[in-house]
């Protein structure tokens, strides 16, 4: 059997690396600390308000007013990011918001 001189067998040496570059040391990436943020807008909300709406499978974009569902969230929410609402604030204005 083959055998470095480290007792090895069979493997070769790594190759070094070249940090010539760097000046010879080399900065892990920054640790993300925190949630993520998300940048929200009114079209994210109204991609929530349709995910949501069309989850269930009982109804689909065209049968709520997407838009009055988005404004006033929004105005309640005073954010654009609709997850801030309770679930039961959220249907709530949905549920007022069927197009007839």
């Amino acid at each position: 059997m083959d055998r470095s001189l480290d007792g090895r067998i069979g493997y070769a040496d790594p190759a070094p690396f070249d940090l010539s570059h760097t000046g010879g040391t080399v900065s892990p990436p920054p640790a993300r600390s925190g949630p993520q943020t998300h940048a929200c807008s009114r079209e994210t909300a109204v991609a929530f308000v349709i995910d949501a709406v069309e989850s269930t499978g009982a109804a689909t974009r065209n049968d709520f007013d997407i838009d009055r569902i988005v404004s006033t969230a929004h105005a309640m929410a005073d954010d654009w990011d609709l997850n801030t609402l309770q679930p039961e604030t959220f249907w709530r204005i949905a549920s007022s918001c069927i197009r007839q």
